[in-house]
């Protein structure tokens, strides 16, 4: 999000600060037999579904990095179905369903069984989201409703070594699935990717 639209939105949940950003001191290194991504200073935590994760900042403070997304608040909204604008859960109360927005695509292109890397939304800020977020507004975006999901996969950077210990990316924001084990060794994890299932363009008010 950028200019006036990015002012009359509140600071989506997802969305990082600058203060957030973190050098990452990247490694590579041998554990139970797998030549794998890690960190120098490596911490409990850090790894999951196989894959090493980007560290971000929580301090929330500082200029606003629109286009971006915060990559251990995306993977909580994925994991803990919580809106990507104010991180309340996104689950309707009366009907058990999970309200998503699907950005790139129009009725009739809809199938059951979709993924993304979106985390859901809470009816309560559909409507602002919608008219303000430009990436939304891009092609047809479509409200729908979820009976539940599933991680399949992350979007990811891959490193490979260039020599003297040297850590280079040699892959940018890739799908990986988490059945890949050989990529998700040398991948850095930025974002979730989730299957959603039962999905349904919800009813117009």
């Amino acid at each position: 999000m950028t200019g006036a639209a990015a002012t009359r939105l509140r600071k989506p949940y997802i969305t990082p600060y600058a203060e957030e950003t973190l050098d990452l001191p990247l490694t590579f290194e041998w554990a139970d037999g797998v030549h794998r991504l890690t960190y120098r200073d490596a911490l409990l935590g850090e790894r999951m579904f196989g894959a090493l994760w980007a560290r971000c900042g929580t301090a929330q403070e500082g200029r606003i990095l629109w286009p971006m997304v915060h990559t251990l608040r995306q993977r909580r909204c994925m994991l803990n179905r919580l809106c990507r604008v104010c991180g309340e859960p996104a689950t309707d109360p009366d009907t058990g369903r999970i309200t998503w927005i699907m950005p790139f695509a129009a009725p009739g292109a809809l199938r059951s069984t979709m993924s993304t890397a979106n985390p859901p939304i809470c009816k309560a800020h559909l409507g602002e989201a919608l008219a303000t977020c430009p990436h939304l507004r891009v092609g047809a975006p479509v409200v729908c409703t979820v009976s539940d999901y599933f991680p399949i996969g992350v979007l990811a950077n891959l490193y490979g070594e260039a020599g003297h210990g040297r850590v280079v990316e040699t892959h940018h924001q890739r799908h990986i699935g988490l059945d890949e084990f050989n990529r998700l060794h040398r991948a850095l994890a930025t974002q979730l990717i989730v299957q959603v299932h039962d999905l349904q363009p919800a009813a117009q008010d």
